[in-house]
């Protein structure tokens, strides 16, 4: 027998391993710009501004506009950039950026995967739209679609051409700073800001929200007036209905809608198919290690997910859950396993009523009041 002479020691784990859901949206963006083609990363939107600006951008270009328009939401968030050459055959070369940013996971320069995907103005085009949805599906992550309608018949129009939980769509170009912005630009800079965590990042599970209600800032009006009244039919309530969202006058200039057009209603919450895919990435994450380990380990891979939606059931962000195995005899034999995991998010209030009944229950009291005095 061979000895190992001397003092002799090892490591090893035996322990759940923390769910790390990361809250930050880097924010992907195909633009027209000059003659330039550039591929770049920005650690922020003010970062981008200023490279625009050395490349002799004005605050009237739409590249310099979608940068702004996203500083204007006070995030610091990564943006992908991709520059294309602004001329005759704008469209196509919006195309072959959609395919560039399609890379950029893998990119060495870059290696960053966008969640929130904008090509500003031109994605109000049925091919270029069509495009960023394929993307954002390979993705998981949402494309922002510009819906540049003349009227709310040519909007919906439009919207019926898609039925993707991987789009969301925006009425019209909204006023800020007395121009014109590109309303894209300022709901991705929006989603970004509450995804981590809003005011001083003091919500822990932004991106888990709806961002429907929430103040467009910069905002001081829309290129196309949207009727909107609470507790009756009006314009942005149908266009809501149909999968389009807009920013509205509501004691300030809101976002009012969060939903996509997916054809299976559960799909349609947009929060609940961002946070599910958040989470699915989180459990793949915190569980890499147990690849091609010795199958006991599954009792830790168990251990982690139960305390990863303990916590959130705690947090009141998930309502419940249930993990199980599910595996056959032959499943164990082969070394497949499969771990279901069931449990529902804490939904969004997407229609309050108040019913505000006349009665006259207390006529009598009041009258015998009356006659005792």
């Amino acid at each position: 027998m061979k000895l190992n002479f001397g003092i002799n020691g090892s490591i090893s784990v035996q322990a759940a391993r923390p769910v790390i859901v990361d809250s930050s949206t880097p924010i992907g963006i195909v633009v027209p710009f000059g003659d330039l083609s550039e591929f770049k990363v920005f650690n922020n939107a003010d970062k981008m501004k200023k490279y625009l600006e050395e490349q002799g951008a004005t605050d009237e270009d739409l590249a310099y506009k979608t940068a702004n328009a996203i500083a204007l939401q006070g995030v610091n968030t990564k943006i992908v950039g991709v520059f294309v050459k602004d001329n005759d055959e704008v469209k196509d070369s919006v195309l072959e950026g959609l395919d560039i940013l399609k890379t950029a996971p893998q990119d060495e320069n870059i290696l960053t995967r966008p969640n929130l995907i904008i090509c500003p103005e031109y994605s109000y085009d049925t091919d270029i739209a069509a495009k960023m949805d394929s993307i954002a599906s390979l993705f998981k992550a949402t494309a922002i679609v510009d819906v540049n309608a003349k009227d709310e018949a040519e909007a919906n129009n439009f919207a019926n051409n898609f039925g993707s939980r991987y789009m969301l769509l925006y009425n019209g170009r909204s006023k800020a700073e007395g121009k014109l912005y590109p309303t894209s630009a300022l709901i991705a800079g929006l989603i970004a800001y509450w995804d981590a965590g809003g005011d001083n990042g003091a919500d822990a599970f932004g991106y888990a929200r709806s961002h429907s209600n929430r103040i467009v800032k910069g905002v001081s009006g829309s290129e196309r007036i949207v009727e909107y009244f609470d507790g009756v039919d009006c314009e942005a309530r149908r266009l809501r209905q149909n999968g389009i969202g807009s920013i509205v006058q509501d004691i300030g200039w809101r976002s009012y809608g969060f939903e996509t057009r997916d054809i299976d209603p559960i799909w349609q919450s947009l929060e609940r198919v961002r946070t599910f895919h958040r989470w699915l990435d989180a459990i793949i994450q915190a569980n890499k290690w147990a690849r091609d380990r010795s199958a006991d380990q599954l009792q830790y891979v168990k251990q982690t997910c139960v305390k990863f939606f303990n916590d959130l059931k705690g947090a009141n962000i998930a309502l419940g859950y249930e993990i199980y195995l599910d595996a056959s005899l032959s499943d164990v034999t082969a070394g497949k396993f499969t771990f279901v995991l069931k449990t529902a998010n804490m939904p969004a209030i997407r229609e309050l009523n108040f019913n505000l009944v006349f009665s006259d229950d207390w006529n009598s009291a009041f009258i015998d009041w009356v006659n005792s005095i």
